[in-house]
């Protein structure tokens, strides 16, 4: 046997015994149910689209993908019988020489954006692998320019880049073996190491794209079952999913520069977050969390899911804080205090205001609105008025426009009225994960006694929660619904000519996305729909619109906590919105109308715009 195969031979053998023990360490986590998506992997790996959102890094890592995937194809092409025409095969070569330039620029561009990167820890890891590589190219070239210079070629153009090296080298067969060999070698180095450098996503970051959820991203994942506190104060206490999550990441960055917290100057960074626990896992798996990761950087987290849409791979940062978050507070009891109230008031009242259900139905009084019984037949649609919609005085509004749209419109509706509780969205996203769970179950029963089949709600995390997450829970209650939001059933009643927007508006309007309606599940177009619906309104997009969009600061419990820490992400945003001198903001969640609400008026503008639910833009254009 020769040196040479020996040495293949160790290669492979190496990278087997690195890849078994990342298979190993990920199978050590928790159950987790997945089911994987040949379809989707490779449609993601042909069409890159998610990669492509940042159109330099994705075109790089284009080139540096086909540059990988082309040869090897060649290489086990060779090793057939087949051959291909002579035509054929020459434009294959030219393609691959073309491939390989590119190839080598990107690998060039990669290695002076990591030396230059301001974190040592991450992006540095991976010059190793990709010096490797350079060599690997350059090597390559070398040798088929070595190649061309002894046996010349008659058709330059099939190897354009070799051709032009000959041009400068000497015809020596002993330096094109050298160049061979080293091209050989560095290749066999590079394929060791993959399982131990930041090349190992060419492996396990495929693996996490099959098995990436199906489910919207605002669906948070149930409490997996375990011993022990609940949620994860040690590495061991993650499933093996993410465990996965943490072996894809790259540490690319994206998820830093789209997360508001890390944006706005707070202590959270998801990708820290997503390499902490890679550390810990490859070091010690029962070192504690908390060693590692500081409250702040927990509580900073608005679930806003911008890292979760912003990362390449789906290692979805966002469900391990939420899991730390449980650990924090069902684990240790350490909730914010200034959160305790609310949590207090939903246990004891059903509500984060602390009204109770007597005065459920209060915003309602004197507008014909009935509260559903179990004799009611051929209702259409039942309202879910939600905390906000129910107490707050401002948002009371909304719930009266959203009433007389569907009078004018002919719909027949009812409230839930005093047997409405709390959809447990506040709960669960701060961690209280047995009160949500309470505060469901009850809802569920509610929706099975009087047989509740189409709801509609005004508020982004009521409709969340109740269409992606109360579906999936283990209550005991089997009861299906639907539920759809307030804003695509308005427009729908536009579209059918139920309703038609007659009154001018005649001023320029932006949107202010919700988190939860759009990064959480994908409902854009109804808002602006409503808005181009109504007369003379003038539609303004924000530079940070739609999956961009950025948070207002109140999700994730943020409602209730104390942002002490950074600039406030409701002033962020609305010096944004301040910026593009438009006279209405419109957004459809109570949250988001709170928050820029006060971010607008703390900026004492001479002519500040005013905000609206877009259902109060509908409801003032109608007769």
């Amino acid at each position: 046997m020769s040196l040479d195969l020996l040495i293949v031979c160790a290669a492979i053998l190496l990278m087997a015994a690195g890849l078994s023990k990342t298979v190993s360490l990920i199978r050590s986590g928790l159950p987790e149910k997945r089911t994987g998506s040949w379809g989707r992997l490779f449609k993601y790996i042909l069409g890159h689209k998610k990669i492509l959102k940042n159109p330099v890094k994705g075109t790089l890592h284009l080139a540096a993908f086909w540059g990988c995937i082309l040869p090897v194809v060649v290489i086990v092409f060779a090793q057939t019988c087949l051959t291909l025409p002579a035509v054929l095969a020459s434009v294959l070569s030219l393609i691959l020489d073309i491939v390989g330039i590119v190839f080598l620029t990107a690998s060039v561009i990669f290695i002076i954006k990591r030396l230059s990167a301001n974190d040592p820890s991450g992006p540095k890891k991976s010059l190793l692998p990709l010096f490797i590589l350079f060599v690997i190219l350059v090597t390559g070239f070398l040798a088929e320019g070595f190649r061309l210079s002894i046996t010349g070629s008659e058709k330059a153009w099939e190897a354009p880049v070799g051709g032009i090296v000959s041009i400068l080298l000497p015809a020596s067969p002993l330096m094109m073996q050298i160049m061979i060999k080293i091209h050989l070698y560095a290749l066999l180095l590079l394929i060791t190491l993959l399982p131990f450098t930041f090349f190992r996503h060419l492996f396990v970051s495929p693996l996490n794209i099959f098995y990436k959820r199906n489910a919207s991203n605002g669906k948070f994942r149930n409490l997996p079952q375990k011993d022990g506190a609940p949620g994860a104060g040690k590495v061991n206490e993650f499933t093996w999913k993410q465990l996965l999550d943490a072996e894809a990441c790259v540490s690319c960055g994206r998820c830093e520069d789209s997360c508001p917290a890390f944006i706005s100057g707070k202590p959270l960074s998801p990708k820290k977050i997503v390499r902490h626990l890679y550390e810990l896992a490859h070091k010690d798996k029962n070192a504690l969390l908390d060693t590692f990761v500081t409250p702040d950087e927990i509580w900073s987290c608005t679930t806003c899911m911008a890292c979760v849409e912003a990362c390449p791979v789906f290692a979805a940062p966002l469900d391990k804080i939420v899991d730390m978050r449980r650990h924090l507070v069902m684990g240790k009891g350490k909730l914010p205090a200034e959160a305790v109230t609310m949590i207090r008031d939903l246990e004891l009242y059903g509500d984060v205001n602390g009204k109770g259900v007597s005065l459920r139905a209060d915003w309602a009084m004197n507008r014909g609105v009935k509260v559903i019984t179990p004799d009611d037949k051929d209702v259409e649609v039942v309202i879910w008025t939600g905390c906000s919609g129910s107490f707050h005085p401002r948002y009371q509004d909304v719930s009266r426009a959203l009433v007389s749209i569907l009078q004018k419109a002919g719909v027949n509706f009812r409230i839930l009225g005093n047997k409405e509780l709390c959809c447990g969205d506040p709960a669960r996203r701060l961690g209280e994960e047995e009160l949500f769970l309470t505060l469901a179950e009850k809802n569920l029963k509610t929706f099975k006694e009087y047989n509740i089949k189409q709801l509609i709600t005004l508020c982004p995390h009521c409709f969340n929660t109740l269409k992606n997450e109360y579906p999936k829970l283990e209550t005991g209650v089997d009861h299906k619904f639907n539920i759809v939001h307030a804003s695509q059933f308005v427009m729908k009643l536009i579209n059918i000519k139920k309703i038609t927007p007659v009154f001018p508006l005649d001023k320029k309007v932006t949107v202010h996305d919700p988190c939860y309606l759009g990064r959480g599940n994908n409902i854009y177009e109804p808002l602006r729909g409503i808005i181009n619906s109504v007369p003379g309104a003038e539609l303004t997009e924000l530079e940070r619109s739609r999956e961009n969009g950025f948070c207002c600061g109140a999700g994730g419990g943020g409602m209730w906590l104390h942002e002490n820490l950074g600039k406030r992400l409701n002033v962020i945003r609305s010096e944004e919105i301040a910026e593009k001198n438009v006279d209405v903001v419109c957004t459809s969640c109570p949250y988001c109308q709170t928050m820029i609400d006060d971010g607008i008026n703390g900026l004492e503008l001479d002519d500040p715009p005013e905000v609206v639910d877009i259902i109060e833009m509908v409801e003032r254009a109608l007769r």
